[in-house]
């Protein structure tokens, strides 16, 4: 399926799975339009990939169950299911607290991972 050619017919705001509307062009003949709208509902915006991208790579120092592993007793951990299936949560020990935004197509456990690791970056000495 490539990217349809020719006159643009509409532009309108549709919502990705981040939650973000964003412009979808209609073109004049496109027989996959269908496909790309769906698509288009089930990724995410450019910010919000480029976000996920960036805590992902500032937690990739030490392996999730690895960090879950290293959480002090009276670690306190909340995660909230939103409609669209994405989990956001946050995690808070030793007066320090982490969070995280949506994350779609993670279980619970994939964010709690990546809120552990997210927590003990936090900690380290700022150098």
């Amino acid at each position: 399926m490539s990217q349809p050619s020719g006159k643009i017919i509409a532009r309108p705001m549709v919502a990705r799975s981040c939650g973000h509307e964003q412009e979808f062009q209609h073109y004049e003949k496109d027989r996959f339009r269908e496909q790309r709208l769906a698509k288009f509902r089930s990724t995410r915006c450019a910010d919000c990939v480029a976000k996920l991208n960036a805590e992902q790579k500032q937690a990739a120092g030490i392996p999730k169950h690895e960090a879950l592993k290293q959480l002090p007793t009276g670690t306190t951990l909340s995660l909230t299911l939103a409609a669209e299936n994405s989990w956001t949560g946050s995690m808070s020990a030793e007066g320090i607290t982490v969070n995280t935004v949506g994350i779609v197509g993670a279980g619970p456990q994939s964010v709690a991972g990546t809120l552990a690791q997210l927590w003990l970056e936090a900690k380290k000495p700022s150098t």
